[in-house]
């Protein structure tokens, strides 16, 4: 059992902290849609839409420095770029479901809208998430290996020897060849 853990252990991590991160984006969510809802009780797709950028906002932050913050950092723009769009993707599997259980059932009740978000729109939203961050947004880091160049490579074929006179010097060098490039390169 022990072994099972230690070889998913990087996963078990990193799923806990995604975890928090969509906790705390979840309280912000919802606290925002609710409150929208209760402003402006007919406005639940703009509420499901505002709740949802506020909220994508505070898991980029989260998920940038302390979920993800050891993974390669790619160009911060298109970084950001990637996750506001696939959050845009996360949000319309939200807002859908707001849609459908208000115009599609008819049920646009605070408690049918929070079930149609929380309970079905959510879950899959952060499915799509998670995979969509780990593939697009935070990817792992490659390891190159470093070129190794052999130590023949490097040297001279015609190693010039200690010149004797000035016109000696001048003759080695003219004659001396570059060394030849490896195939490896």
């Amino acid at each position: 059992m022990r072994s099972l853990y230690n070889r998913f252990e990087h996963l078990v991590h990193e799923l806990g902290k995604f975890g928090a991160i969509g906790a705390i984006a979840f309280v912000v969510n919802f606290g925002v849609f609710n409150a929208y809802i209760a402003a402006a009780p007919s406005k639940q797709i703009f509420a499901k839409v505002v709740s949802t950028v506020v909220a994508t906002c505070v898991a980029y932050v989260g998920n940038r420095y302390w979920t993800y913050k050891d993974r390669d950092k790619i160009d911060r723009h298109r970084e950001m770029i990637f996750f506001f769009l696939i959050n845009g993707v996360a949000a319309v599997i939200e807002v859908m479901f707001v849609f459908i259980s208000k115009y599609g059932l008819g049920q646009d009740g605070t408690l049918a809208m929070n079930v149609a978000s929380y309970v079905f729109g959510m879950p899959l939203g952060m499915l799509f998430r998670l995979y969509c961050y780990r593939t697009f947004v935070f990817p792992e880091g490659t390891v190159e290996e470093p070129e190794v160049i052999p130590a023949a490579a490097t040297t001279p074929l015609y190693p010039t020897a200690a010149p004797t006179n000035g016109h000696a010097n001048a003759t080695a060098h003219a004659h001396q060849r570059p060394v030849p490039e490896t195939a490896g390169r």
